[in-house]
């Protein structure tokens, strides 16, 4: 038998489960048609969240068919994820191949391009096979319906109680202990690996804070522009690495496939300048990127902004002015520019030259 459960949680659970299952809802033919690749940015952010607020309020739903349902959404996010990350690679290699006036540049670069834009198109159906998985399994009709009688009431429940509150705490407290057990890596630049994982971390931890946030309706906000900083940084490194192991694989499969065509290797050397180019301008970015997120890093450490953001969720909240109802679910717009591994986001406009 499971244990009783604060109405207050459930109510305030029901309004989040809501949220982000609207918005993957409307991202759904976007996706399917995949004219803009912003929806499938936006359905990945909101299949996220999603996640995260099964994860938070497990004791709200059934638990057998909960299985069935965190099983669906990762594969949608999995799907979406890989779809993604080719997306901003040719994003970023479209802005390169502008900025690369020398004409030796710009045949490595298109054979590059013209990989990624073939990967992209086998990925679709994979993005297509998910959804349509999704859509028979029923798992977001399934999950509506699990707390529609916690949504029901949402304009009835007090909401702001001790245990929503503790809830709260728990759950930003763990995330946040979690993002600074890396902070001794923050100067170690070798450690790709570590800061990749301080990356999920940030973005477990960030995506914590925003489902609590009405209940901190302004403590939490620039607290949350640091995680979203903080985590762009470090994708951004992490990006730089990702292209780091990439290219040397695509050369050495690129020059077999050249010499499988015409049985030597020679045409493949009209690619290098441009690969090489692509290479150097990715390690520069990484060493100005690592270096402006320690220093960012310092200075919030010096402004104590860590041991800020758990004394605010640590203070009681109960302030008359509010005390209201759980605002009624909307589908949400995604605000993220974050992914799962191997990830690639755009690089910051004003790419280094080599």
């Amino acid at each position: 038998m499971k244990p009783t459960v604060d109405e207050s949680i459930c109510v305030f659970g029901s309004g989040a489960i809501l949220r982000h299952t609207g918005a993957m809802r409307a991202e759904m033919a976007g996706v399917r048609e995949a004219k803009d690749i912003e929806y499938v940015h936006r359905m990945r952010v909101a299949s996220r969240r999603l996640r995260t607020a099964l994860a938070i309020f497990p004791r709200c739903l059934p638990s057998k068919k909960l299985n069935n349902w965190q099983k669906e959404i990762r594969a949608i996010t999995k799907a979406l994820g890989a779809a993604r990350d080719t997306d901003v690679q040719l994003e970023l290699l479209e802005r390169i191949y502008r900025g690369a006036p020398l004409p030796q540049r710009r045949p490595g670069l298109q054979r590059l391009a013209l990989r990624l834009y073939q990967s992209r198109a086998r990925l679709q159906s994979k993005v297509v096979a998910a959804l349509d998985s999704l859509e028979a399994s029923q798992a977001l009709d399934q999950l509506e319906a699990a707390v529609a009688d916690y949504t029901a009431r949402q304009e009835q429940v007090y909401i702001f109680t001790p245990a929503l509150y503790q809830l709260g705490n728990q759950s930003i407290g763990a995330s946040l202990d979690q993002f600074l057990a890396y902070s001794d890596i923050v100067s170690q630049p070798d450690e790709v690996e570590k800061l990749h994982a301080m990356r999920i971390a940030a973005k477990h931890l960030r995506y914590s804070m925003e489902t609590f946030a009405p209940l901190y309706p302004e403590e939490l906000k620039r607290f949350i522009t640091v995680l979203r900083k903080a985590q762009e940084a470090l994708g951004d490194v992490h990006d730089c690495d990702v292209w780091g192991v990439f290219l040397p694989e695509f050369r050495q499969k690129e020059a077999e496939r050249v010499f499988r065509y015409f049985g030597t290797r020679a045409p493949f050397r009209e690619l290098e300048a441009g690969l090489d180019y692509f290479a150097e301008n990715r390690r520069a970015m990484r060493d100005n990127v690592y270096t402006k997120f320690v220093e960012d890093w310092a200075n919030w450490q010096q402004k104590m902004v860590w041991p800020e953001l758990r004394d605010q969720i640590n203070r009681p909240l109960f302030l008359p002015q509010r005390i209201s109802p759980v605002p009624r679910p909307q589908p949400e717009a995604a605000q993220d520019t974050e992914s799962t591994a191997p990830e690639v986001t755009p690089a910051p406009e004003g790419d280094p030259q080599p």
